[in-house]
């Protein structure tokens, strides 16, 4: 058999099912009364089926429309080798469907008709179905088709005006204008059609479409994604990379305090070698706690020991009082001395305090490393910067981050820049009248597609979209690994929306590789999954920025609002909620071990008494493991030592995923 070159088509304007007459949803495919394939009392059975993707029918369809596809694109096969073309499969939510009309009289089939098409029936003929103009707008032949195929292909606005096949623009305008009678020309190949909206202006005036030569050199512009940004520093670098470092210096985390957890915030990261090619993942974690109280930093060894900040929900005020109030403390306002003097309560005052900063912290965002300035208008100026503290969570240009904007939980955005837009009084160039950050990028979602043939690389195949970060690729490669035999189905991200910008509020959080995190979330669903074929996106199981607001409020109390609180720096975002000479360092050299606490040291990898001097961050021993510190520094005067540990505890406490709703995917 001849080797075929797989084409993909990443987008598709099919529908599964249409609304009709209003409300009246419809499934766009034969009707019930089509698909049944029982003889009537004369022993005629005329029915539809659907077509198979391994039917011979079904690949010649694809086959044609390949080779129709290559060579109105004067695309060719890289290797140079003379191979043919064929879909993978047809665009998404497109089903194929034969139309079988036989005779069958004393068990026997009777053939009336002679044609070798019919393949021994009275008539065998294929349907395309699909088109959002629902069952009825179905397409005959792969020439029918290709006209819709390359506007979906090609064309960058994805306007359907702009479609010159027989469904989109009617050959008979009368459907249009009543009363007009003109016959439009069929678009011959190398030649271009006006869209279809000017077509109905010509047609209004009695004027006929004359096709238009299109030069031999020129081809269609494709919807293709914008090229990733460079990286511009080491850190930028190694957080596009896949399995190197989950958390990144200045986020906001989940830390395991021997049996509980708390949180903090990373200081920074190095890699600890413990052979010729082996090393592991070293952090420097900054409890957060109440002003004053400066528990020391303590070092986690690996990304196991820690989770992100949206994958659980914050637990309530251990000081009980707060939990009631409709006007709930914000970190720089709240009562502590109250707190202090027990009028809410007998809680742990640590754990409220890191609770309050956290929550501080998701309402925060800070630019950095500004890289241009541009106006694009007289009084508006647009400053791009290659990264933002959002919230908890630090994101380069370059990132996948997950998405407010659709009912689509698996949409993601690749940003490319991070801008501050002012604009200012024409009077008074110093007055700003509006300041909004927006990032800018490409949208996916998250598409699966038939795959048969292991064989065949997959649509998400790293060396197919270098415009993505190879964390999504080789994400996705690991899943598709296991979905492609299993299912014989593999994903890929189809992109929807180039060049899209879009509010901090849309934003959910930075993305994370399902293949990384959710083995250390829940160990046993993941290895079902996997076995399965069926990982899902990390992302159906974590919460939103700004979801902490409510989520430990009771449902009786007003529902706050998202805010967007500018910080000019991060260590300001966390404020007195860390020690005042703390510092946040980029890069992973490993700290110098100069200044260990012979106590610690003494005592063993489970003690935790890391002496750091935290006005550099230096002096620590990056071999001492602090895995099991079983507090990291203990409580302040005057505090129950028991608090941090029975309420910390998350066994029995945390919820995850929707906004604090219980998710048992969590429960560890």
């Amino acid at each position: 058999m001849a080797r075929f070159y797989p084409l993909y088509v990443r987008r598709s304007d099919g529908k599964i099912e249409i609304i009709v007459k209003g409300k009246r949803k419809e499934l766009n495919q034969p009707t019930d009364d089509q698909l049944d394939q029982r003889a009537d009392k004369e022993g005629i059975s005329d029915f539809y089926r659907e077509v198979a993707l391994e039917e011979p029918k079904h690949m010649d369809w694809r086959r044609k429309l390949g080779g129709m596809l290559a060579r109105e694109l004067n695309w060719k096969d890289k290797t140079g080798g003379d191979n043919g073309y064929i879909l993978v499969s047809f665009p998404e939510n497109y089903r194929l469907y034969e139309h079988v009309k036989k005779t069958e009289k004393d068990g026997k089939a009777e053939v009336k008709s002679k044609t070798h098409a019919a393949g021994g029936n009275d008539r065998q003929d294929a349907y395309l179905y699909g088109h959002p103009d629902g069952r009825k707008k179905r397409f005959r032949s792969p020439n029918d088709f290709f006209p819709h195929l390359l506007w979906l292909c090609t064309d960058e606005s994805g306007d359907p005006d702009n479609c010159t096949c027989k469904i989109c623009t009617p050959e008979d305008v009368e459907t249009v204008l009543p009363g007009v009678k003109l016959k439009m020309p069929e678009r011959p190949v190398g030649q271009v059609q006006l869209p279809a909206s000017m077509a109905r202006q010509l047609s209004a005036q009695g004027m006929k479409q004359e096709p238009v030569p299109r030069p031999v050199s020129a081809a269609p512009k494709p919807n293709v994604p914008a090229p990733l940004p460079l990286a511009k520093t080491e850190d930028h670098r190694l957080d596009r990379r896949y399995n190197v470092f989950m958390y990144r210096p200045g986020e906001l985390v989940w830390f395991k305090r021997g049996q509980a957890w708390g949180l903090g915030a990373i200081l920074r990261r190095w890699l600890l070698q413990s052979g010729s090619n082996n090393s592991s993942h070293q952090y420097l974690v900054q409890p957060l706690s109440y002003p004053g109280h400066n528990p020391r930093p303590v070092i986690k060894s690996s990304d196991a020991e820690m989770r992100p900040w949206l994958a659980w929900s914050v637990p309530r005020f251990t000081n009980e009082g707060l939990n009631n109030l409709a006007n709930p403390p914000r970190y720089d306002s709240a009562d502590w001395r109250g707190m202090m003097e027990k009028r809410y309560g007998s809680g742990d005052m640590e754990v409220d305090g890191s609770i309050l900063a956290a929550k501080t912290v998701d309402s925060t965002y800070t630019l950095f490393n500004h890289n241009r300035t541009i106006q694009p208008e007289a009084l508006v100026q647009e400053n791009h910067f290659d990264g933002i503290f959002l919230g908890a969570e630090k994101i380069w240009t370059g990132d996948p981050i997950r998405l407010h904007r659709t009912d689509r939980s698996t949409d993601i955005m690749v940003v490319h820049t991070i801008i501050d837009i002012k604009t200012v009084s024409a009077m008074n160039k110093n007055q700003i009248l509006d300041q909004t950050v927006k990032l800018q990028g490409d949208m996916y979602t998250l598409t699966t597609v038939p795959h048969p043939n292991p064989a065949i690389p997959s649509p998400a195949a790293p060396n197919n979209n270098p415009h993505l970060p190879t964390r999504l690729t080789d994400d996705l490669a690991y899943r598709n690994a296991r979905s492609i035999p299993a299912k014989r189905t593999a994903s890929y991200w189809n992109l929807t929306h180039p060049n899209l910008r879009i509010d901090l509020n849309e934003i959910k959080g930075r993305w994370y590789e399902a293949s990384l995190v959710l083995p250390i979330l829940q160990p046993q669903l993941f290895e079902d999954a996997a076995r399965r074929g069926e990982i899902q996106e990390s992302s159906l199981w974590m919460n939103a920025r700004g979801d902490c607001i409510n989520s430990n409020r009771a449902p009786n109390l007003p529902r706050l609002q998202r805010v967007n609180v500018r910080k000019e720096s991060r260590k300001e975002a966390f404020g007195r909620s860390v020690p005042p000479n703390v510092v946040i360092l980029e890069g992973v050299r490993p700290p110098v071990p100069e200044n260990v606490d012979p106590a610690g040291a003494g005592a063993g990898a489970g003690a935790g008494n890391v002496n750091v001097n935290t006005s550099t961050a230096m002096d620590i021993d990056p071999r001492f493991d602090t895995a099991d510190d079983g507090g990291g520094g203990g409580q302040g005067q005057g505090q129950d030592d028991r608090g941090l540990e029975e309420f910390m505890n998350l066994d029995d406490e945390m919820f995850g995923g929707g906004g604090g709703t219980q998710s048992p995917f969590f429960k560890l």
